[in-house]
């Protein structure tokens, strides 16, 4: 039995080292494969610079009717308008210390009927520390432009609104409790000014439990 095997043994090795070789040559790098990455670059720089261009172009369109032409007046009725720009319940304050937290300001602007509408123009916000038995305490301040606004959209299963992150820091020697915040976003476009407000509360992070266990009676022995 063993004499008649042996030949196989040979055979056996020869196919695992071509099995081998041929795995080798499918996983190394090749020159196409670089060529693909750089014309999936090139395909993508290529695509957003024709939506910048479709996008200017539809402005420039826009300027040019709103110049020489009247628009239906049934369509100048149904064109969405801005009518606020509400801070959102969304909102949050995250403590990061006793005199300091993060401030995620969410904005919602909406039009005559309540729905979302992207807006282009100036955001400035003013945030108030609140103590109780206390004064508010200034905490903060952001001024976000056009394009900085621009960046702050954002879309996802939360809805559609802008996100501004805002620093805070205020004096004192108690934590506070919340924060007051004012908003006014000027209209680039009309401009027109746009006010809100809102009181957010500060999240603290949960108290780190005491270890307790085994381990934990053999520290306090020691």
């Amino acid at each position: 039995m063993t004499h008649r095997l042996s030949p196989i043994l040979p055979m056996l090795s020869v196919a695992t080292l071509a099995l081998g070789a041929c795995s080798g040559r499918v996983l190394a790098p090749s020159v196409a494969d670089g060529l693909r990455v750089e014309v999936a670059e090139r395909t993508r720089e290529r695509d957003a610079a024709r939506s910048q261009v479709a996008e200017l172009q539809s402005k420039l369109a826009e300027l040019t009717i709103a110049r020489d032409a009247r628009i239906d007046p049934e369509a100048a009725e149904a064109l969405p308008a801005l009518a606020a720009v509400p801070v959102s319940g969304l909102s949050t304050a995250r403590s990061v210390d006793q005199n300091h937290a993060t401030l995620a300001l969410v904005l919602e602007p909406r039009d005559g009927l309540g729905r979302f509408m992207q807006i282009t123009g100036t955001m400035r916000a003013s945030v108030a520390a609140l103590i109780p038995g206390r004064d508010p305490l200034p905490a903060g301040k952001a001024t976000v432009g056009p394009k900085a606004l621009r960046d702050a959209y954002r879309s996802g299963f939360l809805g559609t609104h802008y996100t501004i992150d805002i620093a805070l820091s205020w004096e004192g020697a108690e934590a506070a409790r919340a924060v007051s915040v004012s908003t006014e976003f000027t209209d680039a476009l009309t401009g027109r000014s746009y006010a809100g407000q809102a009181t957010v509360p500060i999240l603290r992070p949960p108290p780190v439990k005491p270890a307790s266990g085994p381990a934990a009676v053999e520290g306090a022995a020691r």
